[in-house]
C-alpha cells in the first residue's frame, strides 16, 4: 500500500490526541455510561423446593483396608508389608463428612465507547432511540460458568474524524522523511569491531526505513490509514459464578484434608435460576487417613 506524501511536516510526537473514552460528539449524550445496575421490577423470584436424602455410605471392608495399606506402604522405600500382612483389625469406625456448595450465578451490563477504522462500511441507524442495556437480549453459554459477552447497543454509530492523524490517514516518519534510518549492527558508523564495512548496511551507515516502507510516511494505527472511526456503543455483558463452600465437621478431620479426598457428587438443588446448592458426599478412604 504506497502512502501519499502531502507535503507537511507533522509528526507522531507532536500529536496532543489523549485516549478518549467517548466522541467529541457523542450521538447518545444522555445515554447511561459505565455500570448499568438492573431495573429491580424486572426481577423475578424463583424458587424450587427439592428436598435432599442422606444415606449412609457403606463401610469399607478389612480386605478392601488391607489392600489400602499394602499400597500405602508400597509407596515407602523404607517400609515393610509383614506388619501390614499379620496386622489384625480389631475395629473400624466409618463416618459420612458432606461439602455444602452454594454458587450464586450473577450477572453486570456496563457500557463503553469503542471505535474501529471506518473505510465506507454500510452503518444501519434508524430513528428509533437505542435501547436500555438490560432490554438487549443475551444468555450465557452455560450456566455457572465465567463468561464475557460484548455486544455492540443499535442506533448508536457514528463517523468522527481520526484525531490521531488528523484525518489524513498517516504522519510523519520518526525517520523525518529521509526514508532511511541508522544501521543499528554499526551505529551508523559503517564499519564493523574491525574496522570493515558492515556487511548489514554495506558501509552506508543507514538502511531503508521499515516503519514507512521507504515512503517517508507512517500509516496511522488508529485508523489504518481511514483517515475515520467509526464510535459506537458497546454492551458488556460479564457472567461470573460465586462459590462458598462449606464442610459437616468431623472430630478427626481438618477441612483442608477433605478437599483432596474423592468425591462423590450427592445431590443438587435449584432454588432459582442463578442459585444452586451442590451437597457432596465425601467417601473417606483408609488411604488418605494414612497420609495425614
Amino acid at each position: 500500500m504506497s502512502i501519499p506524501n502531502y507535503g507537511f511536516n507533522y509528526q507522531e510526537k507532536q500529536v496532543a490526541d489523549l485516549p478518549q473514552v467517548f466522541p467529541e460528539n457523542p450521538s447518545c449524550p444522555d445515554y447511561q455510561i459505565g455500570f448499568c445496575p438492573p431495573n429491580l421490577n424486572l426481577v423475578h423470584n424463583e424458587v424450587i423446593n427439592v428436598p435432599a436424602v442422606f444415606n449412609q455410605v457403606s463401610a469399607l471392608t478389612e480386605e478392601e483396608v488391607k489392600d489400602v495399606l499394602e499400597n500405602f506402604v508400597s509407596q515407602k522405600c523404607c517400609y515393610g508389608k509383614d506388619p501390614v500382612k499379620k496386622l489384625k483389625i480389631i475395629e473400624m469406625k466409618s463416618s459420612s463428612t458432606y461439602q455444602y456448595s452454594l454458587e450464586t450465578f450473577t450477572e453486570t451490563r456496563k457500557t463503553t465507547y469503542v471505535h474501529e477504522p471506518y473505510s465506507n462500511q454500510v452503518i444501519i441507524n434508524n430513528v428509533m432511540a437505542p435501547p436500555h442495556p438490560w432490554d438487549i437480549p443475551a444468555s450465557p453459554n452455560q450456566m455457572f460458568v465465567d463468561q464475557t459477552i460484548k455486544i455492540e447497543i443499535p442506533n448508536t454509530s457514528q463517523i468522527e474524524m481520526c484525531k490521531k492523524c488528523r484525518g489524513r490517514g498517516s504522519y510523519l516518519c520518526s525517520c523525518h522523511n529521509q526514508r532511511k534510518e541508522s544501521c543499528f549492527f554499526c551505529n551508523g558508523s559503517g564499519k564493523n569491531n574491525v574496522g570493515h564495512n558492515c556487511h548489514h548496511c554495506s558501509g552506508n551507515g543507514h538502511k531503508t526505513c521499515n516503519n514507512c516502507s521507504n515512503t517517508g510516511y507512517a500509516v496511522c494505527e488508529k485508523c489504518a490509514g481511514c483517515g475515520r472511526l467509526r464510535w459506537f456503543l458497546q454492551l458488556l455483558i460479564e457472567f461470573k459464578n460465586n462459590r462458598d463452600d462449606f464442610f459437616s465437621k468431623t472430630e478427626f478431620i481438618p477441612d483442608e484434608k477433605l478437599k483432596n479426598v474423592s468425591l462423590r457428587l450427592y445431590s443438587q438443588i435449584q432454588t432459582s435460576e442463578y442459585i444452586r446448592s451442590i451437597i457432596i458426599q465425601m467417601s473417606i478412604s483408609m488411604k488418605h487417613l494414612l497420609l495425614w
